[in-house]
């Protein structure tokens, strides 16, 4: 087993998680989305917090929201976590950013994570959420 795997290699047997993730920076969306990907979860992606509350909208829900903080669009990756878990209580939430939040993550997130970041750190971030559930 790999150590991006969330799951043995016999994967037909769990059930996939589902991750949204938000982020603008095309690149680097790419890369935690592939990593996810390979470690066996379901991936949505959305550039901006607009976006994610039409994939919001518009799916089952994912399991994880994986948001970084500063991105375009008429909201912020902390506010989208806060309106995110109102509408979905049990959805788990990891917060990336470059920069120090300049609030408390505390209730808004499940785990935050500097940039840069290890994808090996992330995925093991969603696999212990996951895995909590």
């Amino acid at each position: 087993m790999s150590a991006l795997d969330i799951y043995p290699a016999d994967r037909a047997t769990y059930a996939r998680p589902t991750v949204l993730v938000v982020e603008d920076e095309v690149l680097i969306r790419m890369m935690i989305s592939e990593s996810l990907r390979q470690a066996g979860c379901e991936v949505l992606e959305a550039r901006n917090a607009d976006e994610a509350f039409d994939v919001l909208a518009a799916s089952n829900g994912p399991d994880v929201l994986v948001t970084d903080v500063k991105m375009p669009g008429s909201i912020d990756g902390l506010e989208l976590a806060f309106h995110a878990r109102r509408s979905r209580p049990g959805l788990k939430v990891v917060i990336t950013s470059g920069h120090a939040p300049a609030q408390n993550t505390d209730g808004l997130a499940d785990a935050f994570l500097a940039k840069p970041f290890a994808l090996e750190h992330l995925v093991g971030r969603v696999r212990a959420l996951v895995d909590d559930e």
